[in-house]
Parts: structure tokens; sequence; C-alpha cells
């Protein structure tokens, strides 16, 4: 599977899509998707757009980091399930989130695409006995990227 980036107008820019792409790849077969057939999308929104998608399809208000959308039919067997799924990211929220937690702004948008491929790879972080779970599948990912490429200088 090939992740693609849409080109989207927003700010920040998005710099070095190339490498990113390469650690969107790894991050693929770090969570399992890459032994699927189908199609990933990762759209990177500005803070207007993911705030719409936020109160329209979930009901939420304000602007959040990652919107996932799971595309696959439900009404198939789990030996022919293909990825099929979009990743909706906001880099506006991750300059502000990085400025709080202090990380940076990049490491904190790859931990938001690694996020979204988690949730199709089927972890979930809505009930709180599941968060301990996402977050170590997500620093686990996380730190087996960082291992291979600088997760810095994308935004």
């Amino acid at each position: 599977m090939t992740p693609k980036l849409n080109k989207a107008r927003f700010s920040p820019p998005l710099r070095h899509r190339n490498r990113l792409a390469a650690i969107l790849r790894m991050a693929c077969e770090l969570t399992g998707l890459n032994e699927a057939p189908g199609i990933l999308q990762f759209v990177l929104l500005g803070q207007d757009d993911i705030i719409q998608m936020n109160q329209t399809f979930l009901g939420h208000e304000g602007a959040t980091d990652v919107i996932t959308f799971d595309l696959r039919p439900t009404d198939r067997q789990p030996e022919e399930d293909e990825v099929c799924g979009e990743i909706y990211v906001c880099p506006e929220v991750a300059v502000t989130a990085a400025a709080k937690f202090g990380t940076t702004p990049s490491r904190e948008l790859v931990l938001y695409l690694v996020h979204g491929m988690l949730h199709l790879s089927g972890y979930d972080d809505i009930e709180p006995e599941d968060i301990p779970h996402m977050r170590a599948a997500e620093a686990r990912v996380l730190a087996a990227l960082e291992k291979r490429h600088s997760l810095e200088g994308f935004i």
C-alpha cells in the first residue's frame, strides 16, 4: 500500500513530503496495515475545516487533532478485509499541542497520523480502559519510527 498525502492549503505549510511518506509507509508496516490491500488516504486540513468536520461527523465542538474514517464494508469476513480509510489531521492543532505538551509540531503531526492508523488497526481510546493500550501502541510505533527516521522538520 502506498500512502497518499493530499495537497491542501493550510498553515503552517507541510515540508519534506517524500520523507513523511517514507515514515508513513514504515508506520503502515508497524501497525499491520500493509498486510492487506486497499487505500489509505491522509488529508491535512486547516483549523476551520477540522472544526467543521468535528461538528458535522462527530457532533463535537471545536478543533481536534485527528479524525479517522474506517470505510471498509462491515458485512465482510475478516479474511476478506482490506484497508480502506481516511485520516484527517490538522497541523495548526499540532503547533498548539506541541507548545502545551513540550514536544515539537512535527512530532505531534506524526503522532496524529499514527493514532489514526492505530484506529484502523483495531485500537480505540473512547473507553477509559482502552486508553493505556492505545498510548502504549503509539509509543511503540513512534519509538520504532525514530530508530530509522527523524520525526522533525515537517511543519
